[in-house]
């Protein structure tokens, strides 16, 4: 990743300035009387815990929130001097200032083609009302040209890499409405709300120029990310929230990573540090094995032993088979083959998986990549999420459940984990990032679990509650649990695992240990085949 050479903040007029801004969720301020401006063509970060109101921010200054008190005002574009009150919770208004906004959640139709996405908001028309499909995409090939002109613009979303579907949201965000009246007159400041969130690491340095690059046509970009190694290598200026309350604006020149967590979570953060390799017991008691573990175009010839108190990483580039790697050990891949055994149970015999079921009452728990679409149940209250998978140990006579039991059990997990929730009746939807990821790991961290998968547990949390799970992580391991890790970060996955595999194309490339744990060794064998 290119290092950024951020500016000083110059003595310039903001081209935006949010004062005052406040805005209640329930019972939860979101944001307290926050008051932050915005340079024109600066890449400005917007950093803090999670629950600490930068996506918040975001949103109102796009006009998808109305805050309950506060302005958003804008330059005028005949430089009069007249500053524009945008008007509150209005996307059209803000959208005609040149106010836009890429969310994490790509708001895409993957069906559609890529112009059809790109002007499905204004589709040009011939004079017999039809469709004019060669106008269409003569208006997307200008849109995408200086992002990403390689992009088939007849090709259909879906079959785009994550990268490529964000350049194209990206180039969505810079349309003028199709110079319709009323359209706007072009993007003046774009949000980005944790853009990288689900990105390889080429496809990130690939948007981070981009980011640079709409900076340098004059474009002001706010940058909402948890990434540290981003802000440093894109940002020109960071403005910290805490608790919803502004904190201090600095130049990313003049402060280090340390500094910038310092006033993230109002306290110091030590950077993880390995642990010393534990004394293991032998598999024959507990522990996971897979053998010759296949699934085709996923994984291919995979063979690992975890052993109880042990930690094994997998390392590998985005696509590599790491995820389809625990979907297929823990019996989500009805077309994997190969052998498994979890804590002396066997799950698999070169054939079909005995199933999830099978892989949770043989004590196997499995923390998946996304906890929205694979991990909770948002209809449920926090409480059932966490008693899901016990909920037939702790039932009475015939089956049925035993409420008492229940709370018993989710009031000592709650705690234990310390999840910040209203109640074991409030949904997951009303918690932060960080609480909805310790609500998972405390559904999966029991004391019947044996083997423990997570996939990418730390993924869209803050620095703080980051370094809680790694606490958690360490904590299953030292209770004699089996942990399979896998993570795009290498840091953390250097500072957690006690040995590495590497996947490749789907297939094992090499296992490190000890001294050869290294970044380079890594990407080396994450690269094999390529």
């Amino acid at each position: 990743m290119t290092a950024h050479v951020a500016k000083s903040a110059p003595d310039r007029e903001p081209l935006l300035k949010a004062a005052g801004i406040s805005k209640r969720f329930g019972i939860t301020q979101a944001l307290d009387n926050v008051t932050v401006s915005f340079l024109p063509g600066e890449v400005h970060a917007l950093m803090g815990e999670n629950g600490a109101g930068k996506s918040t921010l975001g949103k109102v200054i796009a006009g998808l929130h109305t805050p309950d008190s506060g302005t958003v005002t804008i330059r005028s574009v005949r430089g009069d001097g007249q500053d524009r009150t945008l008007t509150p919770g209005s996307i059209q208004d803000a959208f005609h200032a040149g106010v836009r906004i890429v969310h994490q959640e790509l708001a895409q139709c993957p069906n559609l083609s890529v112009a059809e996405n790109l002007c499905l908001h204004d589709l040009p028309r011939t004079r017999l009302g039809l469709i004019d499909f060669a106008a269409m995409e003569s208006r997307a090939r200008v849109l995408l040209a200086e992002l990403e002109p390689g992009i088939d613009v007849r090709a259909p979303l879906g079959s785009l890499s994550p990268g490529h579907r964000q350049i194209v949201q990206i180039a969505a965000s810079l349309d003028d409405g199709g110079g319709r009246e009323g359209g706007g007159g072009g993007a003046k400041l774009i949000v980005f709300d944790e853009p990288t969130s689900s990105l390889s690491i080429a496809e990130v340095d690939r948007l981070l120029a981009i980011i640079r690059q709409l900076a340098l046509r004059g474009i002001t970009c706010v940058y909402v990310s948890h990434r540290m190694s981003e802000i440093f290598a894109v940002c020109d200026r960071v403005t910290v929230l805490r608790d919803g309350k502004f904190v201090a604006t600095s130049v990313v020149k003049d402060i280090d990573e340390a500094g910038l967590v310092e006033q993230m979570i109002g306290r110091k953060v030590p950077p993880p540090v390995r642990r010393a390799r534990p004394e293991l017991k032998s598999a024959a008691v507990g522990g996971l094995v897979v053998e010759n573990l296949s699934s085709p175009g996923k994984v291919e010839g995979v063979s690992l032993r975890v052993e109880p108190g042990e930690i094994l990483g997998v390392g590998g580039l985005v696509g590599a088979g790491r995820s389809e790697l625990l979907d297929a050990i823990f019996g989500l891949d009805p077309a994997a083959s190969g052998t498994i055994t979890c804590a002396g149970v066997e799950l698999a015999r070169g054939g079909a998986h005995a199933g999830p079921r099978a892989s949770i009452a043989s004590g196997m728990g499995y923390v998946p990549e996304d906890r929205k679409l694979q991990g909770l149940f948002f209809q449920l209250g926090v409480g059932e999420n966490i008693a899901v998978p016990v909920m037939p140990r702790l039932a009475a006579a015939l089956g049925v459940r035993s409420l008492p039991r229940e709370r018993t059990y989710v009031s000592e997990r709650l705690r234990s984990f310390e999840v910040k929730t209203a109640g074991p009746s409030a949904v997951p939807g009303s918690l932060s990032g960080g609480n909805q990821q310790k609500l998972l790991i405390a559904r999966w961290m029991g004391r019947e679990t044996r083997v423990l998968l997570l996939d990418e547990p730390t993924r869209g949390i803050d620095v703080g509650t980051k370094a809680q799970i790694y606490a958690l992580v360490r904590q299953a391991a030292e209770q004699g649990l089996a942990v399979l890790l896998v993570s795009s970060e290498m840091p953390e996955l250097l500072a957690l695992s006690d040995r590495l595999i590497v996947l490749s194309d789907g297939r094992p490339t090499g296992e490190l240990r000890d001294d050869h744990m290294t970044q380079a060794n890594i990407l080396k064998l994450a690269t094999l085949g390529h």
